[in-house]
């Protein structure tokens, strides 16, 4: 989900904490009336300003309705009517009827242009030869459209390509870092093309093309995975899994739709469970793509509890796939204190993929086991400021006062870090 969707799905009660942060209110007593993790409000008080930054570098904040008692999109922490609304308001005035009406045109054609969801239909039906094909001549007139390298990379898996599936995550990774990098310096794309019929460019953000990326490797594993001759048993088993995503026999979605599709899996999920680990390399097939089978894979792995079980959990919790992710984490958590070497070892492996790690890193905080601590303390010294603020909230969680001053020299080290000043803050009360 986008940081705009982010916002818009915010609740009234959480939006207005977020205000009251703003104003110089007590995060920690606004979290607890709202029963929320002090951290995790000052991590969406800094998102919603972000973005409102961002917002202002695009123009769109003179274009558009702001709330009064919004934060103002130029960053300054203060309400809008407060800051810069007067400007707007006057800059509004020079806009003429017609260039308004095209503008809001614009905006609704870029949330879904018709050549986008081309591909995204395209891939929805399993065409997947299809939706390579078209994603690939496409992007001869929208090479920054990341939409579009999302279709190709998509259709290429289905289609076991993975290298080239690989390859295209890793590259739109790069420009996706090299492009937020001097977005932020000059408030325009570096990549933005040029001519009055040229389409803006379409980024992701870099953690989305990581994860992306990260899925892709994983995707080529879990198929070297398949014994040779397959089992025709597990194969129908999994096919079986599979027909949960057939919309026109389960239509319902969100809870309704998940009870509904766990109702008719009952007796496969069994038979898969009795199955044991042998079942493990054929679901492993199923995830690489977030569907409503996908989020049966957790509970099953963490059925067979064995060792490939448990580093799938873990690798699958770095996809990025929310409730996928989260019962992954749940599963782990359960496992006690026997999560804490597998988590020490996937946090040393592949370290490109640290940014994607802190789910795991908050996951392992709350296990009750003195390697723990050893663990956030070694990752205050990483060089991912977002891996060293993670850590620094689990410390501060954990009650470590007395790593209260190499918590203060990180936060010197990394700069603006919600959760690390969080900690920091905690500790000091304590």
């Amino acid at each position: 989900m986008s940081p705009a969707r982010k916002q818009q799905s915010l609740s009234k009660e959480v939006r207005d904490a977020i205000l009251k942060v703003i104003d110089g209110g007590d995060a920690e007593e606004i979290a607890r009336s709202i029963k929320m993790e002090p951290a995790q409000l000052l991590a969406m008080r800094d998102t919603f300003v972000e973005h409102s930054v961002r917002q202002a570098l695009l123009g769109e904040a003179a274009e558009r309705k702001i709330g009064r008692n919004e934060p103002c999109p130029c960053g300054s922490g203060k309400k809008y009517k407060k800051c810069c609304l007067a400007k707007h308001e006057k800059a509004r005035g020079f806009l003429r009827e017609t260039r308004a009406q095209d503008i809001q045109q614009t905006d609704k054609e870029e949330r879904l242009p018709p050549y986008v969801a081309t591909g995204f239909d395209l891939l929805a039906a399993e065409k997947y030869e299809e939706a390579s094909a078209y994603a690939a001549e496409l992007l001869e007139t929208h090479p920054e459209d990341d939409r579009v390298h999302d279709t190709l990379v998509t259709a290429l898996l289905a289609s076991g390509r993975y290298d080239d599936a690989t390859a295209i995550s890793r590259t739109r990774w790069q420009v996706a870092r090299e492009e937020k990098v001097f977005y932020l310096a000059h408030g325009y794309h570096r990549r933005q093309p040029q001519g009055e019929e040229a389409s803006p460019p379409h980024f992701y953000a870099p953690e989305t093309w990581l994860e992306k990326y990260w899925i892709a490797v994983k995707a080529k594993e879990y198929r070297a995975l398949l014994p040779e001759p397959r089992d025709p048993g597990l194969d129908e088993l999994v096919t079986t899994l599979l027909a949960v995503n057939d919309r026109e026999r389960f239509p319902d979605q969100k809870e309704k739709g998940l009870e509904e599709r766990r109702k008719a899996l009952e007796p496969t999920l069994d038979e898969l469970k009795n199955a044991g680990a042998a079942a493990i390399p054929y679901l492993l097939q199923v995830v690489w793509r977030y569907s409503w089978a996908t989020l049966f894979i957790p509970e099953l792995l963490a059925h067979f509890g064995t060792e490939l079980a448990t580093r799938s959990l873990i690798d699958i919790s770095m996809f990025g796939y929310h409730f996928v992710s989260e019962s992954c984490l749940k599963h782990l958590e359960a496992l006690g204190s026997k999560v804490v070497l597998p988590i020490r070892e996937a946090l040393r492996r592949d370290p490109e993929f640290d940014p994607i790690k802190v789910g795991l890193i908050a996951m392992v905080a709350n296990v009750q086991a003195p390697e723990v601590d050893r663990i956030l303390e070694d990752l205050l010294d990483h060089d991912e400021p977002v891996v060293v603020d993670w850590a620094g909230l689990g410390l501060g969680k954990r009650k470590r006062i007395d790593l209260l001053e190499r918590l203060e020299k990180a936060a010197a080290r990394i700069g603006k870090a919600p959760r690390l000043t969080w900690a920091i803050d905690h500790l000091k009360k304590l």
